[in-house]
């Protein structure tokens, strides 16, 4: 081979390389920038279903009227109170004497639910209601209303709402039997009192029981924040249709809306 065929038989293979190099650049960009489309219609969806859901999720706060027995400061026997004399001597010290009177006094507490119905039917968890004296509802553009207590099932945590109200946007049901684990879910509700917030995050695992929260349990764990103040409010999909109710958070980690 002369001088001549070997310089261009090595131009041939730079150019070879620097082609292969210029597709492997050309196709890592073309994957990139597919990447960040994804990223987009991902959040594209998450916004269309925000949109949707959110003027059916309602913030709920709820007054209800409690006794507490007001005890001295200075206890007769000291700090220990009658439970420790009941426990080792068999009975209160205070037994014969007249008790201290008790006194009512106001509690407060709030929580999320969602319209499931166009005539102001809400669904929510029961512990956000039970035993409630009033019960007030407050939409996503800042109208309230009085709320009834309609049902409850404290075995499940569920409790049904209603308001005087018709031609309401409300939600659709979905079937959680067709959840699978990395299925995308939304929590939408009022975390700390922060009106309609919504996480995101996927279906860890389905059927979670045994975990104390309620008498039924059948719960789907997902990734999705849900702090106080979102119970009550709805788990879904993205097709905007409800699959779960947001009830507990269980641990340091995991996250628990029932079924």
């Amino acid at each position: 081979m002369n001088l001549n065929n070997k310089r261009k038989s090595v131009f041939s293979l730079l150019f070879s390389a620097l082609l292969v190099i210029s597709l492997s650049l050309t196709g890592f960009a073309s994957a990139q920038e597919q990447g960040l489309e994804n990223l987009r219609e991902t959040g594209q969806a998450f916004r269309s279903v925000a949109k949707k859901v959110s003027p059916a999720v309602v913030y709920i706060s709820v007054e209800k009227e409690i006794s507490s027995g007001r005890t001295p400061d200075m206890a007769p026997f000291g700090p220990f109170g009658d439970e420790f004399f009941r426990r080792f001597f068999g009975q209160p010290p205070s037994q014969g004497q007249p008790k201290a009177p008790s006194r009512k006094r106001r509690s407060a507490g709030q929580g999320s639910g969602f319209i499931i119905s166009p005539d102001g039917y809400i669904l929510t968890n029961n512990h956000v209601v039970e035993d409630a004296d009033t019960v007030t509802v407050q939409m996503e553009n800042g109208q309230e209303y009085t709320a009834k207590i309609v049902g409850t099932d404290p075995p499940s945590d569920l409790a049904v709402i209603k308001v005087d109200k018709t031609d309401m946007p409300y939600l659709k049901l979905g079937d959680s039997n067709t959840l699978e684990v990395g299925d995308w879910v939304l929590a939408v509700g009022n975390p700390f009192g922060l009106s309609h917030t919504l996480t995101a995050g996927i279906v860890s695992a389905k059927g979670r029981s045994g975990m104390g929260l309620n008498d039924y349990e059948n719960f789907i764990q997902t990734d999705a924040a849900i702090n106080p103040g979102n119970s009550g409010g709805p788990l879904v999909n993205l097709n905007a249709e409800v699959v779960g109710i947001n009830t507990a958070q269980y641990g340091q980690v995991d996250q628990e809306p029932a079924d």
